[in-house]
This record gives C-alpha cells, structure tokens and sequence, in this order.
C-alpha cells in the first residue's frame, strides 16, 4: 500500500500542530524536552529502488521554542525490482539533513516530529545513450522524521523512527528502529 504524499503532508502537519498545540495549552510550563540533547543509531527499510535497508543517525537538541535535527542516512538496493534490467550494482544513496520541529516527553519516554532541508548524493544505474552506465547525482530533497522514543536508564533507550524524502532522484518513505543514547 503507497500513501500518495498529500496524505503523507496532511498526517504530518496533524501530528506537528498536536504537539505545537501542546506546547501553546501549557505555554508557562516547560516543555519537558527543554536544554536535552540526545543522539539516536537507527536500522530498518525503505521503499527507494523497490526495497532497501537505511542506517540512519541522528543527533538532536531541543532548546526554548524548537527541536533542531541534524541527520546522516545511508540507504542501499536490498531487493531489486522484478522488471529492473540493472543488478551489476546496487543502487545507493546518502544523505545530510537539518530537520526543525518540535517534540514532548516525560522522564521515560519522548515523541519528535520535524521537517527541514537535504542534500542526497544518489548513485544508480542509468541505459545512458547507447550503454549501461553508473552515474552519481545530488540532488536537494526534504525530509521529514518521526520519533518515537523510550528510555530504560537515564541515558540509554530505543526508538522507531518513520522517515521520509521527498527529492528529484528517488522518494521514499521507511521505518527503522534504534537505540536512543541522551548526552544531557
């Protein structure tokens, strides 16, 4: 089942207006996330080149008014398409992204969602005019990235990370899991 992206967008900015709503409810208390930062490894697929598996990282602060991402992807082919002409090499692609949203939490658990600007390098096969070629592109994309946390020492915890790239090379939408390390 593919969600078109307008719905993706919608599902989004319900869920980022939630928590901003929180915040605006409770605007002379704190936001419990407040001056934290912590840094997150996570595994899992995605939907780019029909399958793939992603290694992602991400390290993130939340200050007085916003959370502030920085995110590094790496995503390659896992399973090729049944139709796809090219398995001389996988295709891949990796990523550098700032993400700014907003998140909530409590002492054992936390939930971010944010949405910013990318650079992806993309490396791919191509019939390219009169042979088969590997070609590398970047292209500009956005991301977006939910975060759910849960944390089982006062540092050390999981996460589930849904993520997307909305760019000109390959879209995609993935779900991953990980482990939560938080430095303050």
């Amino acid at each position: 089942m593919h969600l078109s992206l307008k719905v993706i967008v919608h599902l989004f900015t319900v869920i980022l207006f939630g928590l901003m709503a929180q915040n605006a409810a409770c605007q002379y208390n704190d936001n419990p996330l407040k001056d934290k930062r912590w840094a997150t490894v996570s595994i899992g697929a995605n939907t780019a080149d029909n399958l793939s598996w992603m290694a992602l990282g991400t390290y993130s602060t939340r200050g007085d008014f916003f959370l502030s991402q920085l995110r590094v992807a790496y995503s390659q082919e896992l399973v090729e398409a049944t139709d796809d002409p090219f398995t001389f090499r996988k295709n891949r692609m990796a990523e550098v992204c700032y993400l700014l949203g907003d998140g909530w939490g409590g002492k054992k658990w936390y939930a971010t969602g944010a949405i910013g600007f990318g650079l992806n390098v993309r490396m791919y096969a191509d019939s390219g005019d009169y042979q088969m070629r590997y070609v590398t592109a970047v292209s500009p994309g956005i991301p977006i990235q939910i975060e759910l946390g849960a944390l089982f020492s006062k540092s050390w915890g999981m996460n589930l990370v849904g993520t997307s790239n909305f760019n000109l090379r390959q879209t995609y939408h993935g779900v991953l899991i990980g482990v939560t390390y938080r430095l303050k």
